[in-house]
């Protein structure tokens, strides 16, 4: 029975407590602490935006890139092996494609036994040479003192001077015989394509047993490692960028991942004029369009999230334009 007269007392004093707030705190005084606390984030948002976010300049308008090897044959020939599998790490150097190198093999074969004619044949006129110089210079003292027809000593000489003509000939047929044979060589290495860069083999095309011919597309090489975002911005926004201003980067494959690059460059004209058609605004009727602006930015390295970048993918970029 006692237990139930102090929770009572206990409850008409939590009543009477609030009854005191309720009065304390009426209308009025709600309605003031309302708008001072809005009166209060007003002046947050509005220095924040003086001081920060009117030099924040953003757009969604961005995508991954990468320069990317495009890979094609030099020669031609029926592709022999393909060690390169789709989405496989190479590295430079690593052998992607084989092409059948028998014929080539013939050719520097060929080419080789052309360039020994040709140095034999060199030495022959050397030879011939030398005795023609020899003759003129054994028979000269001999028609200076009248033993010999001037006749016969114009002869040897026009002999000499023929047989230095035919070795300049010679010289020249060795050095194009090593021009063939280099060729032949250069054309042998390149049934071999290797890959210029790290990456990973993408839109492989090629298959054993296809004939290439030079400049057929094979496989592409995408440097995973050397991805960069070109963002476009409005015209209207790029008036205070400038090289080395710092930017966030929120890629689209993950919502909560935030990277962080610089501002690298900004394109010498408007994505349009680099066209296929550019666009012609001295015909028909105008409507002025705004133009966007590719903008390149780089991508601090060693960066949490970064292996998850394909070049293609999208993202949104903020660039702080403060000094």
């Amino acid at each position: 029975m006692a237990d139930d007269v102090g929770a009572t007392l206990d409850a008409e004093g939590a009543g009477v407590k609030v009854r005191a707030m309720t009065r304390k705190f009426g209308p009025r005084e709600i309605a003031i602490a309302g708008a001072t606390l809005v009166l209060l984030l007003l002046a947050y948002w509005a220095g924040h935006w003086a001081l920060v976010g009117r030099h924040l300049v953003s757009t969604d308008n961005a995508y991954v890139r990468a320069d990317i090897s495009l890979m094609s044959a030099k020669v031609e020939g029926y592709v022999r092996a393909v060690p390169a599998i789709e989405n496989s790490s190479v590295r430079a150097g690593d052998v992607l494609v084989e092409i059948d190198p028998t014929d080539y093999q013939a050719r520097v074969a060929a080419a080789r036994a052309a360039l020994a004619q040709a140095e034999g044949a060199r030495s022959s006129e050397q030879a011939a040479r030398a005795l023609a110089a020899a003759d003129v210079a054994r028979y000269r003292p001999l028609a200076e003192r009248g033993l010999l027809s001037p006749a016969r000593m114009q002869q040897l000489e026009i002999q000499s001077r023929q047989a230095g003509a035919g070795v300049e000939a010679a010289n020249a047929a060795v050095e194009a015989a090593r021009a063939d044979l280099r060729s032949a060589e250069l054309d042998l290495e390149r049934t071999i394509v290797r890959a210029p860069i790290d990456g990973v083999v993408g839109d492989r095309q090629v298959q054993v047993g296809q004939l290439v011919r030079p400049g057929s597309p094979l496989m592409s090489v995408v440097p995973l490692q050397a991805v960069y975002v070109v963002a476009n911005f409005k015209e209207t926004q790029i008036a205070n960028f400038r090289p080395g201003q710092p930017v966030l980067i929120r890629p689209d494959v993950e919502h909560d991942l935030r990277l962080y690059g610089t501002l690298e460059s900004l394109a010498p004209a408007s994505g349009t004029e680099f066209s296929v058609i550019p666009t012609d605004t001295a015909t028909g009727n105008f409507t002025k369009i705004v133009q966007r602006v590719p903008v390149r930015i780089h991508l601090e390295p060693g960066q949490e999230g970064l292996e998850l970048l394909r070049p293609g993918l999208s993202a949104s970029v903020t660039v702080d334009t403060r000094e």
